[in-house]
């Protein structure tokens, strides 16, 4: 009996809302100091809930060193089973990306990543996103903080898998589901 294989899929993560800026301080170091909002620490949450719930626990994960953005994944982790324990990247080329950074990122990915959650910025989430699927109208409404985008990998539910993250292109990602939990 062949083994189900499982198809590769990436979800585009805006942070979770966060404090806004120290008044006149514009210093990389103080925009990467800023805390999730406790609104955004239970969008984080349900972010998790619903990567749980509809069978999208990441093996990988790729995200900004910025605090929000680590407690994020920290509120998605929380509510995951404990035997989830995904491969953690924190990547400073992440934080305030654009698409082309962003999709090396993912390029430069392991063979074995199937589900890769990238946890970022904005605009280069939503600029990412409308690249890999630009004819899909729901990419419209922008990434609002907390938006999850989970896009599939044509070829990768095939045995053999036909795919691989180096070819990450808008050639073979669609978006499959984009939703703000």
């Amino acid at each position: 009996m062949c083994a189900v294989p499982t198809p590769r899929r990436l979800i585009l993560l805006r942070h979770a809302e966060a404090a806004q800026p120290d008044l006149g301080n514009f210093s990389p170091e103080s925009d990467m100091a800023r805390p999730l909002t406790h609104d955004g620490e239970q969008a984080a949450r349900r972010c998790g809930i619903w990567l749980r719930d509809n069978n999208l626990l990441p093996d990988t994960v790729l995200c900004s060193p910025a605090i929000r953005t680590r407690q994020t994944l920290a509120g998605i982790q929380n509510v995951q089973p404990a035997n989830a324990q995904p491969q953690v990247y924190l990547c400073p080329e992440i934080y305030e990306a654009g698409p082309s950074a962003l999709a090396m990122a993912v390029q430069q990915l392991p063979e074995q990543a199937h589900t890769v959650l990238l946890i970022g910025h904005n605009p280069g989430i939503s600029e990412f996103a409308r690249e890999l699927d630009s004819q899909n109208e729901t990419l419209d409404q922008g990434f609002a903080p907390g938006s999850l985008a989970v896009f599939k990998m044509r070829g990768s539910d095939l045995t053999p898998d036909q795919s691989a993250w180096a070819d990450c292109a808008s050639m073979n990602l669609t978006l499959h589901t984009f939703t703000r939990p």
